[in-house]
This record gives C-alpha cells, sequence and structure tokens, in this order.
C-alpha cells in the first residue's frame, strides 16, 4: 500500500522563496501518539542518566564515610585535645617569660611543618609540638636571656669606657649599666640558686645567681636584697631593688654574665633570636 502524504505549504510573507513540505498523513493523524513515545524515551534516558550520576555520587560518599571511619579510628581524639590543650598552656608560660624579661611575645599562629601532611598522623605532629615546645620553655628558664630591669636605658656596654668619675683614661667594664629609678623591681634572667647576697665591695649590694651551663648573673648597687645565699629562685623572680650603692655614680643597676667564670657580653643575651 503507498503511503499518503500531505502537503503543507511554508509561504514567505514577501512573496518569494515558497516551500511545500510533504508529510506522512499517519504521523500527522496520530502525532500525539509519536510525540509520547518521544518524550518516554526522552524521560528513560533522563531517569538512566540519574541513576548512574546517583549511584556513582553514593559510592564516592560511601568511601568518604569509610574514610572518615578509618580516620577516626586511627586518631585518639580525646589524647590530641589534651595535648593541644597542653601545647596552648605552654606558648602561654613561654610568653609570660619573655615578657617578664622584657622581650617581646613570640607570634605561633604558624609553626611550620609539612604542608601536606597525613591527617592521621595529627596524633604525631601534636607529640612532637608539644616536646619541643617544652624543650623551648625548659631552655628559656635556665638561660639568662633578656632585661633584669623595666627600663631599657643603658648607659655604659660592655668593654673598654672612659673613667666615669675623673673623665680621664680608660677601664675596662665587665658587664652593662642600665640607670633606672632607685627602688625599681630587679628581676632574675633564669631559675637557678643564689650564690651570693650581700656587700660585694665596689658593687656595693649585690646578689649573684648561678645556672646551669656554667652561667651565672651578677646584680650590682642595689639599694635592697631580697633573697638569701643558698635560695632557689626562678625566672623573674625578684631579688632585689634598684640603687647607687657601692662605687656608683648615680641609681643604676650593673649586671653581668659570667661564664664558665668568664665575664662575657651581656647584649648577646640580651635578645632572644
Amino acid at each position: 500500500m503507498r503511503n499518503r502524504k500531505t502537503s503543507i505549504l511554508i509561504i514567505n510573507t514577501e512573496g518569494k522563496g515558497n516551500r511545500t513540505l510533504l508529510i506522512p498523513t499517519k504521523l500527522l493523524l496520530h502525532w500525539k501518539k509519536y510525540f509520547a513515545v518521544v518524550v518516554l524515551v526522552i524521560l528513560c534516558l533522563i531517569t538512566a542518566l540519574g541513576f548512574t550520576i546517583f549511584h556513582r555520587t553514593s559510592e564516592i560518599y560511601q568511601a568518604e564515610i569509610e574514610k572518615a571511619d578509618k580516620i577516626k579510628n586511627l586518631i585518639n581524639v580525646p589524647k590530641a585535645r589534651q595535648t593541644f590543650q597542653s601545647i596552648d598552656e605552654s606558648i602561654f608560660r613561654i610568653n609570660q617569660l619573655l615578657d617578664s624579661r622584657g622581650l617581646a611575645q613570640m607570634n605561633f599562629e604558624n609553626m611550620g611543618g609539612p604542608e601536606n601532611i597525613d591527617v592521621i598522623k595529627i596524633n604525631e605532629l601534636a607529640d612532637f609540638y608539644k616536646e619541643q615546645l617544652n624543650d623551648l620553655e625548659e631552655t628559656l628558664k635556665s638561660v639568662p636571656i633578656g632585661n633584669p630591669t623595666l627600663s631599657d636605658n643603658i648607659i655604659s656596654k660592655y668593654g673598654y669606657r672612659r673613667n666615669p668619675f675623673t673623665g680621664h683614661g680608660a677601664e675596662y667594664h665587665s658587664g652593662i649599666d642600665i640607670k633606672g629609678e632607685r627602688g625599681a623591681s630587679i628581676r632574675t634572667t633564669a631559675n637557678g640558686t643564689v650564690e651570693f647576697a650581700g656587700w660585694y665591695g665596689g658593687y656595693g649590694k649585690c646578689v649573684i645567681v648561678k645556672h646551669e651551663n656554667n652561667l651565672k648573673t651578677l646584680y650590682g648597687h642595689l639599694s635592697e636584697i631580697s633573697v638569701s645565699e643558698s635560695d632557689k629562685i626562678e625566672s623573674g623572680q625578684i631579688i632585689g631593688k634598684l640603687g647607687s650603692t657601692g662605687r656608683s655614680s648615680g641609681p643604676h643597676l650593673h649586671y653581668e654574665i659570667i661564664k664558665n667564670n668568664e665575664k662575657v657580653n651581656p647584649n648577646d643575651y640580651f635578645n632572644f633570636q
């Protein structure tokens, strides 16, 4: 049987280029059915695509859940929390030590380390930083770093200088002189034991503190002494008051650092770098 076709005339409004299309009559008579079939096919394709995407997404999501569970099992969360709290406390104590010696506090916002560290090693990383900070804290306590006064007015440096009393000739100055107000607090710059507390010749009222690693600090020309020999003292503890006793031209602290029984330049220990 010959398929019948229906002619559709497409007219150009300008009167040119008119076209005639031949469309099977069966298609025109049953267009709704064919349209429904096309729509159904499209819906089936969309459903199949959606199912495929959902299935793939579910696999990825399930893999992430399994990974998170693995990490959760490998990380000791209470221990990590306790360690980080300990780190915060160490940083606080370190900055207190620095502040008590007139030094700028340290900024620990970025402590370095690898950029792409495996999260499951967070406990190891926390323990590492805790250990490093504890070592730093102990070093700061045992090494005389910083300024024993609240004044930064250094009027005489370590080494040879002109005689401050006669204005003539040179003399060796075994420490640094820090000018301040009479009665200002003098604090020790490290943990140690009081080796001497009393009158010490030209130093006047003087305190000598013995520290670890064959280090000693000397605080001279004090107006008052607040400690006694053999006392155990901590970094930042007040040991006396600034004065002008002994061979002195005015209120100031004479500060010395003695290493292996030799007097060294205190300026090398004044800054934490």
